[in-house]
């Protein structure tokens, strides 16, 4: 065999390699379309969670700003009064108890 038909077989030989990769191997198209599916949907799913954390960002700064929001926070959560008021507890009571 001559030389070029070495070297024709060969260049053949690496051109189906390639071209099996291409579709069948690890980095196929198909494979590489289902990637960029997926990135879509994760690109789509990350910009919802953003825009949601953004409203929640908001939401608290603004509730930090408002006195209202502090005074409802420390009355019920804290359970702190001013100084001229009383703290009064009531107690639930259940209907199907027995009364004393």
């Amino acid at each position: 065999m001559s030389l070029v038909k070495i070297l024709n077989l060969i260049l053949c030989f690496l051109i189906i390699i390639a071209l099996y990769n291409l579709y069948f191997g690890i980095d196929s198209k198909k494979n590489f379309s289902s990637l960029q599916s997926e990135n879509q949907e994760l690109s789509d799913r990350n910009s919802a969670l953003s825009e949601e954390n953004y409203i929640l960002e908001s939401d608290i700064q603004s509730r930090q700003n408002s006195d209202a929001y502090a005074e409802k926070f420390a009355r019920e959560e804290l359970n702190l009064i001013f100084e001229d008021e009383q703290y009064l507890s009531f107690k639930d009571n259940n209907p199907d108890e027995p009364k004393k």
